[in-house]
């Protein structure tokens, strides 16, 4: 038995369609509405589904996404059951492979102690620019400009680069280093989940610190993660198939109906962004039960 935790903001008809699909093959499903969205009644419970009563209203690259990760990892790990995996996926990921293969894949994995998720220790040019991300940490950000949808974001890097240009670094800087990232979704097994919750408990100052970090998401967990002692079971990929339309981009691109075979081939366990109707999102599923994929990328 796997745990998904699944965090949504919108398209609740996708989030059902997909949270039935899991529980339907055995598994838990844990799911954070956002608090500032308006789909709370939309979204649908059940036999091993499990929407969170405490949510916090999320910011792009802000804390509360955070937030909202610890929330479903905590509730998770509150069931006391050992899974074999947990998986946060957002409201827009489907699975990449039929589920007995994605079974097969995951128990020999589970195996080997293997943590699929990206975790780089910054700075890390190859994957970010600006310092290979590393001015993340060292630049205070009000939180009022970290996310793309606020007003001042416009001056987020004029911001950044007085910092970096004046060559100062930010209060407790040096006393966290080092620092880790990638990206935000991942599966990892129960006891490094535990671990990274445990970590988080006892370092309430670190926790302090990257309430302030820009794109704390992708780097928190990360960096709990390798402190807690899971740095060398990492695969280093999450194995989610995505698509970026530039390296900087904010966003990753939707995928359409012309992606479902390059999804399929890839060999990773899950692919994101979509956005399906009801009806879409169970032709997808159909054809993926129905499809004979026999890459072993994984």
């Amino acid at each position: 038995m796997d745990a998904y935790l699944i965090l949504c903001h919108d398209q609740p008809a996708q989030v059902n369609t997909l949270a039935r699909y899991l529980a339907d093959g055995g598994h838990d499903v844990f799911i954070h509405i956002d608090a500032a969205s308006c789909i709370q009644h939309a979204v649908q419970g059940g036999a091993h589904i499990h929407i969170l009563e405490r949510t916090v209203a999320v910011r792009w690259g802000g804390w509360e996404m955070v937030q909202a990760m610890l929330l479903l990892m905590q509730a998770a790990l509150a069931t006391g059951r050992k899974y074999r995996y947990m998986h946060l996926l957002s409201g827009q990921c489907m699975p990449a492979m039929p589920r007995k293969q994605m079974d097969a894949v995951l128990d020999a994995a589970a195996a080997q102690g293997k943590q699929f998720i990206e975790c780089r220790q910054l700075p890390a040019p190859e994957r970010w620019h600006g310092e290979g991300a590393l001015y993340r940490m060292k630049v205070w950000y009000p939180r009022c400009m970290v996310s793309k949808y606020d007003a001042t974001h416009k001056f987020f890097w004029r911001y950044t680069r007085m910092w970096l240009r004046l060559g100062i670094t930010r209060p407790g800087y040096r006393l966290f280093s080092p620092y880790y990232g990638g990206a935000q979704w991942w599966s990892l097994t129960t006891d490094c989940v535990r671990a990274i919750c445990a970590y988080d408990r006892r370092h309430p100052l670190m926790r302090a610190f990257f309430c302030n970090t820009f794109c704390s998401d992708e780097h928190y967990i990360q960096t709990c993660l390798a402190r807690a002692g899971y740095a060398d079971a990492v695969t280093g990929d999450s194995a989610r198939y995505i698509c970026w339309p530039a390296l900087a981009a904010p966003s990753p691109r939707l995928l359409l109906r012309a992606d479902w075979d390059a999804v399929l081939a890839s060999g990773c366990l899950f692919a994101r962004k979509f956005c399906l109707s009801s009806s879409e999102c169970a032709e997808y599923l159909v054809w993926l039960e129905s499809s004979d994929c026999s890459n072993k990328r994984i």
